[in-house]
């Protein structure tokens, strides 16, 4: 009898196995743009129309992330999104929420973004500012300051 009720049991531990499928939606206006997490190329945004639905990226653990989207001819837009842990991710809680919950659980954060068109830059501009720099530094001040960027190259 003790036998037959934990088999029983088993067998309902094992159909009543729950999800928690965490994701981050992505959206861009115009869509098609490079989408990074954490500086890793992770996919592109797609129209709303698509048949899979927005774009999105599983993750594991919360805390607070940078993206960066970027398409030819815009301007590159980032920032950082806070994927702040919900209440049934705590423990105990988050036992039954990811093991024995009879039903899957997403929890969605959402980056959208509207990209703004870049615009041509003015070469003669540049130069001038190149100048002006050099002028008013030294080498060894421009030699620190590329070693700071990571620039410098042996």
């Amino acid at each position: 009898m003790l036998r037959r009720t934990v088999s029983l049991l088993c067998l309902c531990l094992l159909l009543c196995t729950g999800c928690v499928e965490r994701r981050i939606y992505v959206r861009s206006d115009p869509p098609g743009a490079d989408v990074y997490i954490d500086g890793e190329l992770v996919g592109q945004t797609r129209p709303e129309q698509h048949p899979d639905g927005p774009f999105y990226v599983n993750f594991s653990y919360y805390g607070r992330r940078e993206w960066t989207l970027r398409k030819p001819g815009y301007r590159t837009a980032s920032g950082e999104i806070e994927l702040v842990t919900p209440w049934y991710e705590y423990p105990p809680i988050d036992f039954f929420a990811e093991v024995l919950a009879p039903w899957k659980i997403v929890d969605r954060h959402e980056i959208s973004q509207k990209l703004v068109k870049a615009e041509p830059g003015d070469v003669e501009e540049l130069r001038k500012r190149a100048g002006d720099f050099r002028e008013e530094t030294t080498l060894a001040e421009r030699f620190e300051f590329a070693a700071s960027r990571g620039s410098w190259r042996r």
